[in-house]
Parts: structure tokens; C-alpha cells; sequence
């Protein structure tokens, strides 16, 4: 069955008044208030979702209930369970069943005039893409990949200490879904027992050192199983569902994740917790007091990682004692840490 495309906001109303009455009926004057949609109408509004699979019950004197829903992408299924924004700034949604990338299509807005506040998910990618180009692997119904067009009136440098409360965010998001707690690795890797559960790409617009927009783009392995992986990838990537050990509700999971990074970037804009950043990827951080080697511009430094300081650059401690920032470069763990 195809995916319903795009969101439309009485219709995310409607079925997120029907996910939280979820166990009861609703009746058609209580609906009608929910989601602006006319009593008489409502029948007419979920025949698509009827049609797609959604197990809706109309009973002449309870009212209208709704079942489990089907494993499908639905753009108002998702719309329907994300939290209003009270203080930050009114999200705008385009959820895609399939893109080529959802940081290129917030990037295009972006430049377009959007506002910020959009974001961009999408089912499948077919042409994702990781730190340094990297190719990011983004089948269909597997994984989420989400862009957020956020326009932060700060520094260029600010842009990594964003990424870093998007990272915790991202782990609240998993905890909370998945139950597990995957660890994070500098700069932008979500990681368990050494393998890849996602990762974070931020790709700014700079004038004169100050952000013009930004894109902050976050993709998750969720739903892999583990003999779907090609074989250079299954010692290396791992999905929520396999450290869960049952799939992931992608709708659940795509507005937990949504929720909780823009309550990370409320946070970002009015000063909150950016004192606290080390203290907070402390509790996540799988590098910490490990030897690693850290390449920057071509030259590689050796020494043991002392945590990140509050402006989201990793602390490295060489062999005599001296300690030495780096705002970005590839990490490896050397052997036998």
C-alpha cells in the first residue's frame, strides 16, 4: 500500500485526537472541536486512511475509535503525535515518504526564503550522505532521516555546540522509544558496543562569521535487521530495533525525535544548558579517558580524551601533559583502549 503523502493539519488533528483516545470512542461533536473538521465530514476525511489500512471503527452510539495502525509512512500520523511549540519557533513540516536527501531539500527552502522551523523527513533517501561526503545508507522503512532549517542568531562557531545538545536530544529521543541508551562519539556519531546506531550532520550558511541558516540533519538506523546490512557494513552499523530487540513504532520515534530536538534548540536559543554541555555529553560520551588519534588539516595528534569543553570542542591530553582543543577532525579509537 503507498504511503499517504503530504500533511495535511486537520486530518493530523483528527487522528491525533484518535491516538490519544486510544482504547475508547470518540464521539463525532467532540472530533469535530478536535480537528475543525464537520461532524458530517469526518467519515469523508478517514476514508483515506481506511482505504490505507488504519483499522478505524464507526459505531452508531460510541462514536469513532481507531485500532493499531498499519506500518506505513503517514506524514498526519507523525504530524498528529508532535508536541505543539509553545516558545520556540513554529515548526513547519514536510514529511516525504522518499527524497533524494532532507538536508538538500531544507537547504533549497532555505534558500528559497523558508522559515525557520522547517523540517524535512522522509522514509528513504536515495542519495544520503554522512560527514565528509560520506554515503549514508537510507533504504525505505528501515531508517528516518530528518532536517531541521534553523536560523540562530549567533557565531558560526555556536554551530557546535548545537550539534551537541542535538546528540543528547537524539539519545532522550532512543532512551525513550527504544528503551536503550547508545553512547555518543565526537563529533556527531550515536554508537553501541562500537558500532554506528546514526549520526548528525550540520551544514551552515555563513555571513561574516555570523549564521545566515542553518541545517541540522539527523539519520538512524531504526528498523535494519541485522542480516539486511552489506557485508561492509554489519560489523560496523546497528539499528534501534536490534539493540530493542523489536521493531521501532516509526511514527512514534519520528515525533519523539522531532520533539525532543526542538526542545534542545528552545534551549539553545534562550542560553539554557550551554553552560552545561560537558556535564551533559559527559553522560553519553563513549571517548572519554580512551587514547585516541585525531586527525586536523592532514596532521594526526595522539593522546587521551579528557571530555569536551562548553563550547562543544574535544579536549585532547598528549603524553607530557598538555592539553589541546580541536573543533573538528576524524577520530579513531587506537587499539587497546
Amino acid at each position: 500500500m503507498p504511503p499517504i503523502p503530504h500533511p495535511r493539519r486537520q486530518e493530523a488533528a483528527l487522528l491525533g485526537a484518535l491516538f490519544a483516545a486510544r482504547g475508547r470512542h470518540i464521539t463525532p461533536a467532540e472530533l469535530a472541536v478536535a480537528s475543525g473538521i464537520a461532524a458530517e465530514s469526518l467519515k469523508a476525511a478517514l476514508a483515506p486512511y481506511v482505504q490505507a489500512g488504519y483499522p478505524v471503527e464507526f459505531h452508531p452510539q460510541r462514536g469513532i475509535g481507531l485500532g493499531e495502525p498499519p506500518d506505513i509512512w503517514c506524514a498526519e500520523e507523525i504530524l498528529g503525535r508532535c508536541p505543539a511549540q509553545e516558545n520556540g519557533p513554529a515548526w513547519e513540516p514536510l514529511l516525504l515518504a522518499e527524497t533524494a536527501s532532507t538536508n538538500d531539500v531544507a537547504r533549497e527552502q532555505a534558500r528559497r526564503g523558508a522559515r525557520e522551523g522547517l523540517v524535512v523527513a522522509a522514509a528513504r533517501q536515495t542519495r544520503g550522505r554522512g560527514r565528509l561526503g560520506r554515503e549514508w545508507e537510507s533504504r525505505a522503512g528501515l531508517g528516518l532521516y530528518v532536517s531541521l532549517l534553523l536560523r540562530p542568531s549567533f557565531p558560526a562557531a555556536e554551530a557546535g555546540r548545537l550539534a551537541i545538545l542535538a546528540s543528547v536530544a537524539a539519545v532522550d529521543a532512543v532512551e525513550k522509544i527504544a528503551g536503550v541508551r547508545p553512547r555518543i562519539k565526537w563529533p556527531n556519531d550515536l554508537v553501541f558496543d562500537g558500532r554506528k546506531a546514526g549520526g548528525i550532520l550540520t551544514e551552515a550558511r555563513v555571513d561574516a562569521d555570523q549564521i545566515r541558516d542553518l541545517v541540522l540533519g539527523l539519520g538512524l538506523n531504526v528498523n535494519s535487521p541485522a542480516a539486511a546490512w552489506p557485508a561492509d557494513l554489519e560489523r560496523r552499523a546497528i539499528s534501534l530495533s536490534e539493540l530493542a530487540g523489536e521493531p521501532i513504532d516509526l511514527h512514534r520515534f519520528t515525533a519523539a525525535l522531532i520533539g525532543r530536538v526542538l526542545l534542545a534548540y528552545e534551549a539553545f536559543t534562550e542560553g539554557s544548558h550551554l553552560d552545561r554541555l560537558a556535564e551533559l555529553w559527559h553522560r553519553y560520551d563513549v571517548l572519554r579517558d580512551r587514547t585516541v588519534a585525531i586527525v586536523e588539516g592532514g596532521e594526526r595528534h595522539v593522546g587521551t580524551v579528557v571530555g569536551i569543553d562548553d563550547g562543544g570542542s574535544l579536549v585532547l591530553r598528549d603524553g607530557r601533559g598538555r592539553s589541546r582543543r580541536f573543533r573538528a577532525g576524524e577520530v579513531t579509537i587506537e587499539k587497546g583502549s
